[in-house]
C-alpha cells in the first residue's frame, strides 16, 4: 500500500449489538435488516444483510449480539478516501418501520491509516461506533490483488 492512498483495501463487518430493539416491553425481540454503503474512488458499493429474511435480535444483554458476521461490505482500491455508512432498520408487521441511529464514518489522509478495527471501545467517549440504539464493529485491512 503506498504512503499516500491507492493500494486494495477490504472491509469486513464482525459484529452488531443492538442497544434498544425499538419493539414494546413485552415484545423480546425485533427482527432487524441491514444496509451498508461504502464509496470509495468516486463510486458506491451498497449490499443489504442477512441476504434473506431477518435477524431476530432482543436489547437484552445476553442475546443482543449478532457475532461472527464476517460479513466482506466492500473489496477494492482505497482511493483518496473512504465513507463507511450503515443503517439499520427494525420491521414492523402493523406499524411503520423503526430506523436505527445511521452510522457515518469518513476516513482520509494515507489508506494505511485506515487499516485496522473499528469498534465502539477503541476512542473513548463519543466513539462514532457506539451510537444510541446500536453498536458495530468491522475491520479494514489491506487486500491481495
Amino acid at each position: 500500500m503506498s504512503e499516500n492512498g491507492g493500494g486494495l483495501i477490504r472491509g469486513t463487518l464482525r459484529w452488531i449489538q443492538i442497544k434498544h430493539n425499538k419493539e414494546a416491553m413485552w415484545d423480546d425481540e425485533g427482527e432487524f435488516r441491514f444496509r451498508s454503503k461504502i464509496t470509495t474512488s468516486g463510486e458506491s458499493h451498497e449490499i443489504e444483510f442477512p441476504e434473506q429474511g431477518y435477524w431476530s435480535i432482543s436489547d437484552h444483554p445476553r442475546r443482543n449480539k449478532v457475532d461472527k458476521i464476517d460479513k466482506v461490505l466492500f473489496e477494492g482500491d482505497a482511493g483518496d478516501s473512504l465513507v463507511v455508512e450503515l443503517f439499520g432498520v427494525e420491521l414492523d408487521q402493523l406499524t411503520a418501520n423503526d430506523h436505527l441511529e445511521d452510522y457515518s464514518r469518513e476516513f482520509t489522509g494515507p489508506a494505511s491509516s485506515w487499516i485496522g478495527r473499528h469498534q465502539p471501545t477503541d476512542e473513548g467517549t463519543g466513539d462514532p461506533e457506539n451510537m444510541v440504539d446500536w453498536r458495530v464493529c468491522y475491520d479494514i485491512e489491506e487486500a491481495e490483488a
